[in-house]
């Protein structure tokens, strides 16, 4: 703990059991501390941002033997960029539902989709 905090002075932690919790106070700073991390091969586990994770959606509504490569295709031809369109099956009967799952990149267009 002492060469994180000499690395960085600013990093505040919490433990938690046998395990530290590290919190920063901007994205910089947790970009920063995962590089670290990684510099000096210690095991860690980081959570992704919010702001970095892709952008989901669920499309209902669809007949339930839509093709997923149709949507796919439909939607970048309506501009959005889109990285997997997957359809979920019920837990316990695992049949297809009508129910789409969308994957978009952060970007401006795929921001205007809700």
């Amino acid at each position: 703990m002492k060469t994180l905090t000499d690395h960085m002075p600013q990093l505040r932690s919490k433990l938690t059991g046998e395990y530290f919790k590290l919190y920063c106070n901007t994205f910089d700073q947790y970009h920063e501390l995962n590089r670290i991390l990684e510099l000096l091969k210690y095991e860690f586990y980081s959570i992704t941002p919010k702001s970095e994770l892709p952008i989901e959606v669920v499309i209902k509504g669809l007949p339930k033997d839509s093709k997923t490569l149709d949507i796919h295709n439909d939607l970048i031809d309506l501009g959005f960029t889109v990285d997997r369109v997957s359809q979920l099956t019920g837990r316990i009967t695992n049949q297809l539902l009508p129910v789409f799952m969308v994957t978009l990149p952060i970007n401006i267009n795929n921001a205007n989709i809700f």
